[in-house]
């Protein structure tokens, strides 16, 4: 008899430690598509007296000492969407979104801000954005 039991509560452990972890990947993959969010994103965007002083502004706020970044103006939904659908890994949007694209000039030691309105590609995992690739122009058609 105490042998049963004793079963049962490895049992019980496993199952729970099952869980756990199933739960702790899950945190992981929430936790890196709010990394992204916290780099990237940037709706509605912020007010700043120029460019320059935006790309300053947020960097700094944010405490990205990327030397390079760029930042999305559009809901979560719409940036999320973007992996719906979608296998794992690059996946550029079909619609554009308005971004800002900050770059580091190292001998003047400031970031110089560039509105544009581009397609966007983004790693995705498990249908969510991961990781921010690049901007493309969108396509003119005649």
């Amino acid at each position: 008899m105490a042998l049963k039991g004793s079963y049962s509560a490895l049992l019980l452990s496993l199952v729970l430690m099952g869980a756990w972890l199933a739960l702790a990947s899950g945190q992981q993959q929430t936790s890196t598509n709010d990394q992204f969010l916290r780099r990237h994103w940037d709706n509605p965007k912020t007010q700043a007296t120029s460019n320059t002083a935006y790309c300053r502004l947020l960097t700094r706020c944010r405490g990205i000492s990327r030397r390079n970044n760029t930042f999305i103006h559009d809901s979560i939904t719409a940036i999320n969407s973007i992996c719906t659908g979608n296998r794992d890994g690059p996946v550029t949007s079909r619609r554009t979104f308005k971004i800002t694209v900050c770059k580091f000039n190292p001998n003047t030691g400031t970031a110089t801000g560039t509105p544009l309105v581009h397609r966007i590609v983004v790693i995705c995992k498990k249908k969510l954005p991961v990781r921010f690739v690049t901007s493309v122009r969108p396509k003119i058609w005649a």
